[in-house]
């Protein structure tokens, strides 16, 4: 969800997402089968620490296999998506999402993994150098970035509703501008 408020798509085939319909631990298995599908192309999975924990095992299968996978880790230690509709739906009370006492090494498991590229970016002004390393790398990278824990992930999907109603926050321009939309039930919002 992160890399569609950023990221123009303008041929097919180029972006494999859940959509925003829960499926937390998706992009690392869809990024292992688009590489194997499109061996010579290059393959960013784009994934929140919450998503990533859900099969950080995988990430030996892609050394095993040698895939050039690049993983690209933004941490905001906890469930990004599931706070924020706690926040936004649910009066704000958390319930099981924040990760912040239980600050995982992700660097440190993937290298465990066999990533030889594994790194964290904490400092706004590193950001140009080590994402072109990060890039530029022969063979699987890992990156885990910290992130503001506030940070909005856009687009969602409201409880209820469908794709027409979704919310596209601050970056992503609203395609139903002017539409009425639905609202959900009182009892759908506790």
């Amino acid at each position: 969800m992160w890399a569609a408020q950023y990221f123009d798509f303008s041929e097919p085939r180029l972006w494999l997402t859940s959509g925003s319909m829960g499926t937390m631990g998706f992009g690392l298995p869809a990024a292992i089968g688009a590489q194997f599908g499109r061996s010579g192309r290059l393959v960013i999975d784009v994934d929140g620490d919450a998503s990533i924990r859900m099969n950080l095992g995988e990430l030996e299968t892609v050394t095993t296999y040698g895939l050039p996978i690049k993983v690209l880790v933004l941490n905001n230690y906890g469930d990004g998506m599931v706070m924020q509709w706690q926040r936004l739906f649910f009066r704000g009370r958390l319930s099981a999402s924040d990760k912040s006492l239980r600050k995982k090494n992700f660097v440190r498991a993937a290298q465990a993994d066999g990533f030889e590229y594994a790194e964290k970016l904490d400092r706004k002004a590193d950001v140009p150098r080590v994402l072109r390393e990060f890039l530029e790398f022969e063979g699987a990278a890992f990156l885990e970035v910290i992130i503001d824990p506030e940070a909005g992930v856009y687009p969602m999907v409201p409880p209820g509703m469908s794709y027409r109603d979704m919310l596209t926050g601050d970056f992503i321009p609203n395609r139903y501008e002017g539409r009425e939309a639905a609202e959900p039930d009182e009892s759908e919002l506790f």
